[in-house]
């Protein structure tokens, strides 16, 4: 999904203020939203790791203080970036395509389509979770759970929408619903990962059109 998309949603839902301390004592207010989507804009770009403090300073216009005293440390900042993240990006951009009424094995071609479409945009990033996950091999380990829930919530769209199309007869009777949801996961996670580098179109075609291949 393009920066210029989700964000217009992010920004939609500004509401709240928050209420935080500087070193100075003088009460600072600041949108919590905002604050998430910037945070989020640099951990997706850099990585958990490749993300500094003066990084989230320099995204959010808060000093380290007002950080952490709203968001606690930058593992738990982090921590709420991903489920903003989630719900942000994912929830509409795949979940929600995959839930939508209808056919579900049109949703999942429409799926495949924007994986093509993103994967080969200028400005692809890749996924936040994907580019995140060095941290779980080095010296992050409790992250593992954190990405594994998210990545169980989009195995489980999938599942959920093969089973629809299944029912339907859009896909073979035996076919493995969790085994090609989990496939499925695999090859979304690894082509938001191989896009950031690999920018031949053909290439990126053959993979989304190896995922179409798991449905016949």
């Amino acid at each position: 999904m393009q920066r210029n998309r989700w964000s217009r949603t992010i920004l939609d839902c500004l509401v709240n203020k928050w209420q935080v301390r500087e070193v100075s004592g003088r009460p600072r207010s600041f949108e919590p939203e905002r604050v998430l989507t910037a945070a989020m804009d640099v951990f997706w770009t850099k990585g958990y790791e490749g993300t500094g403090i003066t990084d989230l300073e320099d995204a959010t216009g808060l000093g380290r203080q007002s950080l952490y005293g709203a968001f606690g440390d930058k593992r738990a900042l982090f921590e709420r970036v991903v489920d903003f993240y989630f719900a942000q990006v994912l929830e509409p951009g795949l979940v929600g395509v995959l839930d939508a009424p209808g056919s579900a094995r049109a949703n999942l071609e429409r799926l495949f389509d924007a994986w093509l479409a993103m994967a080969t945009s200028p400005d692809f990033r890749g996924c936040l979770i994907s580019n995140s996950q060095s941290a779980v091999r080095r010296g992050e380990p409790e992250f593992a759970d954190v990405l594994r829930r998210k990545l169980k919530l989009v195995e489980d769209a999938f599942a959920r929408t093969l089973r629809r199309a299944q029912q339907a007869r859009e896909v073979p009777s035996d076919l493995d619903v969790r085994g090609t949801a989990r496939s499925l996961v695999a090859i979304s996670e690894g082509l938001a990962m191989i896009g950031r580098v690999q920018r031949d179109r053909a290439f990126i075609r053959s993979v989304v059109d190896g995922a179409r291949r798991l449905l016949d």
